[in-house]
Formats: C-alpha cells, structure tokens, sequence
C-alpha cells in the first residue's frame, strides 16, 4: 500500500521499493502487458539475438524525439531496404539520410550507420553488454539498457521519458528529473524493480505504462495496474492541493533562439530560357552540408545564415557572394540571369531555433555548357550537384527543404515564365 511521501530525495535503502512493493509491481505490470501492448512491428519475434538485437536498436534510435505512429512506417521501410546489420553496414550515408528523411534528429541516422560499420568491422556480432554496446556510436545508457534487457535477456533497466514519469509518481518524487543526482537514483529504483526473469518485457511495460496509461496531462489512473502502489496518487487523494500530474517537476525548456536564412533555388538551364511546359534541359543546384553539426552531410539548396533579418538587397548580395565563390557562377561573366524573384518565406522549428527563412527562385541560362561547370570544379568547395526536377522530387530532403521545393513548384506554377510579372503575389507556406 502506498504511503504518504513529502521527501525529494531518495537517499537510503529506506527509500527504495520495499521487496512486497517490489514483487508486486512486477507482477502486475506484466500481467497488464501481456492483454495491453501494442502490436509493433519491432517487438516481434526473429530467428536470432543478433537479428532482435539489431531491430531493437533501430526501433530505439527511431522513437527518440519521435511518435511511435510515425515511426512505424520508417522502420518498415528500413528493415526491407536492410534487414540485418551487415545490409546496413554496406549503406551510404546518402542512402541512409534519404531513407530518414522527415524524421528529424539526422544525427541519429548516421549514428546507426557507423555503428552498423564499427560492429561489422569487429567481427558481426552483435555487442550484448551494457559496457561493450556503450562504446557504439550514439548508443547511450537506455538504448544499451534497452538491447541488453529485450534482447539478451540481461536484469538491466532502461530508463527513458515515459519511465521517469512512472517512477517519479509511483515514489513521489517532485526533485528536477534531469538533476544528475535524482537521475542517478531513479536508475538505482528501475535496476531494483526490474524483473530478474523477464527483464524484457518488464522494461517494456514500464515504457508502456507510461506511454498509454501515465500520460504527462491526463493520467488514467482508474485502470492503472500499480494504483496501489502509487504514492502521488496517495497524496493527491489525502490532500487537495496536491495532484498526480506535480509528479515529477515540470523543467522550464530553453528558450529557442531566433536566426535567420535565405535560401536561393537555383535552377540552371542550357537553353535561352526556361518555359513553363518544357523543362527537360534544366537542373537545380543542390549543395552538400558539412559532415559535422546541425543536418550534417544533407542535401539541400544553397543557403546563406544571417546574423540578423536583412532586407531583400542584403540578402541578394551574400546569396551572389556564395554562388560565385563556392559555384563559379557569375553573371554576366559565365551565366545570364533569365528571372530572379522572392518567393515568399516561413517560419521553420529545429528542436534549439526557430528560424524564419527567405526563399527566392533565381532562373539562369549558361553560356558554355553544364559540365563546363564541373571542369572547373576544385576539391576545397562545397560539395554540390545538379539534378532535374524529377529527381529533386525522389530525393530524401529534410522537410524544411522539401518545403522550400514544393513553394518553389507552386509559385511557378502560379504563372513563372520568362517575362514573368516581378510584383505576382509571393507563396506564404504554413
């Protein structure tokens, strides 16, 4: 039975789940589990450890930050492209990033790549420790504890979001969740409830606990198979002020910074002029970013950062800096400008930035020839390519990106055409 709690801290043996309390949890938590999980794709069952290990790890790295309901369809998706470790480890990250593309968190898609490689390149198999799966990139103590618990079968927790939640509320825990010392013991209260025989599935009906029944705003706290072990629920009904949803302490985000980009769609053409119904000669430029930071190694079109919101002429003149310098592309010089107009401009959230983005269509026409351009092309510029529309369409863009495209597409099909009217109302995406 629950008791009344008022302490933050969780210092000594005393504060730890009495081994009844214990015993109890675990045994309703999997009785709840087995009538209540969700049928997902990545918990069923495989030929191998190695093969449940590896899908473990691919289901993990994509619900970080992510819904499981959107996260089904990529992992489908992955697993046919690469079904095993060593198909993933023969992948390009071009390949990859295309396959994660609109996922967000592109980091974790490069982290899975070279972790593919390093384990392939040590033997195959799979790591199957805690220590051993931590020094694989990306890999952190709840998706190692995670692997390690559902597919060997080791007693280790794995304590993610949804599991902070459930224990902070099941002991009464109002301290910061990301303190590092209340961080510690909440690991120290999971490797105690976690089941020594089904270490697996008890991991799992934690995270699935929280996750269905122990919501941040609304728990559901009637069909809750451990109520009465809960001590928030004890407090919220013994005192007034107090409800189960002050469990843990809400952590006040860090505040998004605000920046600013112009991005120049640059399409080029071979021929005086791009018409609006035949475009087969002409290709849009796309630029390679840097293997390191944010979006690192992705495909996009040429872009300048601001220090500050500039004005259009501003902006023209470092997008004209960037295409001589790092494309050769200098009109009159190598290239005539057909049209050059303001698209329009939206507003994009990255998980630390809100970035407000200025999109312009600049059509030109070459005087020598496409593969003129990359003759002269030398290894310390950017990375860069050009591509007909038809294959800018099929390619894995980022979905700030992919919005720019589709602006771009709509305001030419709006009307743009060599003598196109510079004052045409400009595309506003939401």
């Amino acid at each position: 039975m629950a008791r009344k709690r008022k302490s933050n801290e969780i210092g000594d043996m005393e504060d730890l789940f009495s081994e009844e309390d214990s015993h109890k949890i675990r045994a309703s938590l999997l009785e709840w589990y087995e009538d209540n999980k969700r049928d997902l794709p990545w918990r069923r069952s495989t030929n191998s450890v190695d093969e449940r290990a590896y899908r473990v790890w691919v289901s993990e790295m994509m619900l970080q930050q992510t819904r499981v309901q959107t996260v089904i369809d990529y992992y489908n998706r992955w697993m046919r492209k690469w079904p095993t470790l060593e198909h993933l480890a023969q992948a390009s990250l071009e390949e990859v990033n295309e396959m994660w593309a609109g996922l967000g968190y592109y980091r974790r898609a490069r982290f899975l790549l070279e972790g593919a490689k390093m384990i392939v390149a040590g033997g195959s198999e799979f790591p199957n420790t805690v220590s051993t799966l931590r020094k694989v990139p990306g890999i952190g103590d709840y998706t190692a504890g995670a692997i390690v618990s559902i597919a060997f079968n080791e007693a280790v927790p794995a304590v993610d979001g949804n599991v902070v939640r459930v224990l902070a509320r099941l002991k009464a825990i109002s301290a910061n969740p990301r303190d590092k010392i209340t961080v510690k013991n909440l690991w120290k209260l999971a490797a105690q409830l976690v089941d020594p025989s089904r270490p697996g599935d008890f991991n799992q009906s934690l995270m699935e606990l929280g996750a269905i029944l122990c919501t941040p705003l609304n728990p559901s706290c009637a069909s809750c198979p451990v109520s009465s072990q809960c001590c928030a629920l004890y407090n919220s009904k013994n005192d007034e002020s107090v409800m189960v949803t002050d469990y843990p302490k809400k952590v006040v985000k860090a505040k998004q910074r605000n920046d600013f980009s112009t991005v120049c769609v640059v399409e080029i053409s071979g021929s005086q002029g791009i018409s609006q119904q035949s475009q087969s000669d002409s290709r849009f430029l796309l630029v390679k970013r840097p293997d390191e930071g944010l979006l690192a190694g992705l495909w996009e079109f040429p872009s300048v950062t601001l220090d500050e919101e500039a004005d259009l002429s501003t902006r023209r003149k470092l997008t004209d800096q960037l295409l001589k310098k790092s494309f050769r592309l200098n009109p009159p010089k190598n290239c005539s400008i057909i049209s050059r107009e303001l698209v329009g401009d939206f507003v994009h959230v990255f998980s630390h930035i809100r970035r407000k983005i200025y999109v312009e269509l600049l059509a030109l026409h070459l005087k020598g020839q496409m593969h003129d351009l990359f003759k002269e092309k030398e290894e310390k510029t950017m990375d860069w390519k050009l591509l007909d529309s038809k294959a800018v369409s099929r390619m894995g863009l980022t979905s700030a990106v992919r919005k720019v495209y589709c602006m771009v597409q709509k305001f030419k099909q709006n009307g743009l055409s060599s003598n196109s009217n510079p004052l045409r109302k400009r595309v506003k995406c939401s």
